[in-house]
């Protein structure tokens, strides 16, 4: 992965009415999952503080309904918060400043009608890290690691962050400071230092045991190395390293009596979880966290993604049934038979708005070509999965939910992901509601 500024860290970082007319560009009613699997989503509004829980392969609340959750995520370093800018709009620790821009924000997307329930917190390492390296790498946040920074702002940053998500009706899931290292391995230095953060968190007095704080383990493993000197992504001695050295740390959190839902990624930037169907996750509140972009699970996409997909084709031949096929071999018929699943990344934008999101791909029609209409419709066919739009917070609280569609504009081109997932996000809201 490439060297960038510490300000700059963020390749994986990154609600009232709902209103407006819907827009839906799938040809057929989709199949409805079985009365007793009805996902049961919050009132109109922010979302709701019933608490989660884990049973079987479904998320559920207090009331024992399934629900899958619809959201957003943010980060807070300086250069990431001021991307809709042409200033910075704080800088050097302004904690009041972070605060007020991340918060004005939320309450702007939720004042805009976007039926949100949870977001996805990253604990940025613009708050963790000595202040000593000027050019730390995003995957190697772990080796500059200030503990005591980290506790500091972990309560005045992260914490009031998740506190104003919940008064707001949010669920929270929290991400530990940068990426992982393109190599990882059992008790590696880089466990040491998830070891050390989550033992910090899963204390945490306004954390520890809330039912709507939730952890997601680490962010994009890519390759494991095993003790015989295998490198890869799954396979051999690997699936069982690979599994220990999130199960260990599943172990610790569960040690210190803290019980949130703890969400475990795959490797291959979070695509294969091969792994953990011979050697599963153990315990109780566990889920898997994946991600998905154009590309990927031999979804459409307008060209290869270079590092993060080698292998993945280029072109629309995948359609619907490619990325079908793929996503159900990676995960439906993995594990998703046994936990719920959350895409933690997705986003996408077509070839004239390409930079406005991670993924490069058009909206198209469920059953035909293109990658978010099918995502959905995948998604809703699995019916234990939870996920979010990767598209920015600033991008997400600029859009007006009363605004016409408009292929020029990125925020309403019905082509690119924001335009479409606004109102994919109402009618899940209307449907659970009864509307």
């Amino acid at each position: 992965m490439k060297k960038i500024l510490l300000s700059a860290l963020a390749a994986v970082f990154l609600l009232s009415s709902c209103s407006k007319d819907s827009y839906d560009p799938e040809p057929q009613p989709q199949p409805e999952p079985a009365p007793e699997e009805q996902p049961s989503e919050p009132p109109a509004g922010g979302g709701s503080l019933n608490g989660l829980y884990v049973d079987g392969r479904y998320l559920k609340n207090d009331s024992g309904q399934v629900v899958n959750l619809h959201g957003m995520a943010q980060t807070y370093s300086p250069w990431f918060n001021s991307q809709g800018g042409k200033e910075y709009l704080w800088r050097d620790y302004d904690v009041p400043g972070c605060l007020k821009t991340n918060q004005d924000r939320l309450k702007k997307i939720i004042d805009n009608g976007w039926c949100m329930d949870f977001v996805r917190l990253h604990m940025d390492p613009y708050w963790t890290v000595t202040d000593k390296p000027e050019d730390v790498t995003e995957n190697g946040v772990h080796l500059y690691y200030d503990e005591a920074k980290f506790k500091k702002y972990l309560d005045e940053v992260f914490v009031p962050m998740a506190e104003y998500m919940q008064r707001l009706g949010m669920k929270v899931l929290m991400r530990p400071p940068g990426v992982c290292p393109e190599e990882i391995s059992l008790k590696d230095k880089y466990w040491e230092y998830l070891i050390k953060v989550w033992r910090i968190v899963a204390q945490h007095e306004k954390l520890k045991n809330n039912p709507n704080i939730m952890f997601e383990l680490a962010n994009e493993p890519v390759k494991f190395k095993a003790s015989d000197g295998t490198i890869g992504a799954d396979g051999g001695l690997i699936n069982k390293e690979l599994s220990e050295f999130f199960q260990t740390i599943v172990d610790r959190i569960r040690n210190l009596g803290c019980n949130n839902i703890l969400w475990v990624p795959g490797t291959s930037w979070q695509q294969n979880y091969k792994a953990y169907v011979t050697n599963p996750i153990k315990g109780y509140n566990i889920g898997y966290a994946v991600h998905c972009y154009p590309g990927w699970y031999g979804s459409d996409c307008y060209q290869k993604t270079g590092e993060i997909a080698p292998d993945m084709w280029t072109g629309s031949e995948g359609g619907y049934e490619g990325f079908k096929k793929r996503w159900d071999e990676s995960i439906t018929n993995g594990v998703a038979q046994t936990n719920p699943i959350i895409i933690t990344e997705m986003d996408w934008a077509s070839e004239k708005f390409k930079g406005r999101t991670w993924g490069s791909s058009i909206t198209g029609t469920a059953g035909g070509q293109g990658f978010g209409a099918n995502f959905k419709r995948i998604m809703d066919e699995t019916g234990n999965v939870s996920w979010l739009t990767f598209v920015w917070d600033y991008d997400l609280a600029a859009f007006d939910p009363s605004h016409d569609s408009d292929p020029s504009d990125f925020l309403y081109d019905p082509e690119s992901g924001v335009y479409p997932v606004y109102r994919w996000f109402k009618k899940y809201r209307q449907k659970a509601q009864g509307n």
